[in-house]
């Protein structure tokens, strides 16, 4: 397992908080899967792929750092964050990222709207490190099991999906072409924002286009809203054994097509 839960107390919320920070740099042995569970809500994975000869590579310039996604979840009482993103020109840009969300959510607590989450990424431009190619992908999600609602952030093509009972699917945000780097005269951030409501028993998903573009850019022959809907029925919702089956399908492929020709960010939250 690369990623064990730590049991922490969050900020500004006063119950207990389950989190983990899941960093490309730390996952890059090909055909490998970390599975972390976060909680009794959530767990995440995070992969380089399945093979260091892929289309995508053409795209990175780090040859230490093959995988340049990132993911982070936070858990505290019945607020959840999560947060994925898929860097491009060098892990920098979704390392760093995510890295300061997670530092964020943790010490000043969880945003309770869309404005304090803009205001939080608006925050990460303090001491930023040097301009580099780099630029990421950025999809931010915030729920609240209490009131059944909950809002995010989107730059790029990652994904935010509920699946419900009956294998209802919702795509929840908008892909879009907008995306993110840690230059100083990039931030602060401005994204589309969305909102969400759930049902007892839904199932979050947020990933980034590892998942849906396994195939590298064949989202056709790649793990499609069908094959979500199947695993997610197959394994009851259970968000440990969803990450696992997901991208586990997303490594290896789907119907003989090639798979694992990008990193794999994915994170599961029970509703």
């Amino acid at each position: 397992m690369g990623a064990d839960a730590l049991r922490l107390r969050s900020g500004s919320d006063p119950a207990d908080a389950y989190q983990v920070c899941m960093l490309g740099r730390d996952h890059c042995e090909y055909g490998v899967l970390s599975i972390g569970e976060v909680g009794r809500h959530s767990a995440a994975a995070i992969s380089v792929g399945a093979t260091s000869i892929s289309p995508s590579n053409r795209f990175k310039t780090d040859d230490e750092v093959p995988n340049e996604d990132a993911l982070c979840v936070v858990e505290s009482s019945h607020l959840g964050f999560y947060a994925v993103a898929d860097a491009h020109y060098g892990p920098e840009s979704s390392h760093t990222l995510v890295s300061r969300l997670h530092q964020g959510a943790m010490t000043e607590g969880t945003p309770r709207s869309v404005s304090q989450l803009a205001d939080l990424l608006d925050s990460l431009q303090d001491g930023m490190p040097p301009e580099t190619e780099s630029e990421t992908t950025l999809l931010v999600v915030v729920h609240d099991r209490s009131s059944h609602a909950g809002f995010g952030i989107s730059f790029g093509d990652s994904t935010f999906m509920v699946v419900g009972q009956q294998n209802r699917l919702e795509p929840v945000n908008r892909r879009n072409s907008r995306f993110v780097s840690t230059s100083p005269d990039q931030l602060p951030l401005e994204g589309a924002a969305f909102q969400f409501r759930t049902s007892p028993g839904d199932l979050l998903l947020t990933f980034t286009d590892g998942i849906d573009e396994c195939h590298y850019r064949s989202p056709e022959t790649s793990v499609r809203p069908h094959h979500i809907a199947q695993i997610v029925a197959e394994t009851a919702g259970n968000p440990l054994a969803t990450v696992t089956e997901m991208a586990g399908l997303a490594l290896t492929g789907v119907g003989g097509n090639p798979g694992g020709q990008d990193n794999i960010a994915l994170i599961a939250s029970s509703a």
